[in-house]
């Protein structure tokens, strides 16, 4: 486990106990890891079932999870880790809503509420359809957080995001999630409410 006092933003991602749906933006994917299975592992611990969608291979997620001393076969065994390889909803001939539905009925069918789940759906956000297309699920997710019965936590490389827009993205990224944990060198990391951008504005 790592050491808060060395990485201190870990220590906002342990206060997140109340359901939430927040993102984490890094850009350097040894911070983010950092976050993202800290999350994992506080969710893990508290015996929640503990949902990872990653469009990698299921095997290289593992061995990051393992890399930062998770015990992973022991929550496997215990049934709380389930880790999926997704498909890119992109290519669903009924519509991205649909295939969001879906996707989340799959990926939950082998546990029990409340969950907690890491990842993204769109894995490519590099293009404007794709960073739209996460937006709008982004939105109909938060918009109708109170019925899913979990926590979740969306992850974005900040250089991954298409670049001609990216300051309005990110700033529509924020307007739908709960939280922001800005993943950088420890010196940077910072973790905020994104409605205090509101306030600043008014």
């Amino acid at each position: 486990m790592v050491d808060v006092n060395i990485y201190p933003t870990l220590k906002d991602v342990d206060n997140l106990n109340e359901p939430n749906h927040s993102m984490v933006l890094y850009d350097n994917a040894k911070y983010g890891n950092l976050v993202k299975y800290r999350y994992l592992e506080n969710g893990l611990k508290k015996g929640e079932h503990t949902i990872c969608l990653t469009h990698d291979e299921v095997t290289l997620v593992e061995d990051e999870i393992a890399s930062l001393g998770i015990d992973i076969d022991h929550f496997k065994r215990k049934n709380l880790l389930h880790i999926y390889q997704i498909e890119n909803i992109l290519e669903r001939q009924d519509g991205l809503k649909s295939g969001y539905n879906d996707l989340l009925k799959t990926v939950t069918a082998d546990s029990k509420p409340p969950y907690r789940v890491i990842g993204r759906t769109i894995s490519d956000v590099s293009t404007q359809e794709g960073i739209q297309a996460e937006l709008f699920i982004e939105h109909l997710f938060h918009s109708n957080f109170n019925k899913y019965q979990c926590s979740f936590l969306c992850t974005y490389d900040v250089n991954g995001i298409e670049k001609s827009k990216r300051p309005i993205w990110i700033a529509q990224l924020l307007q739908n999630h709960h939280n922001l944990i800005y993943a950088t060198d420890p010196a940077n990391a910072v973790t905020f409410d994104p409605d205090l951008l509101n306030t600043f504005q008014d």
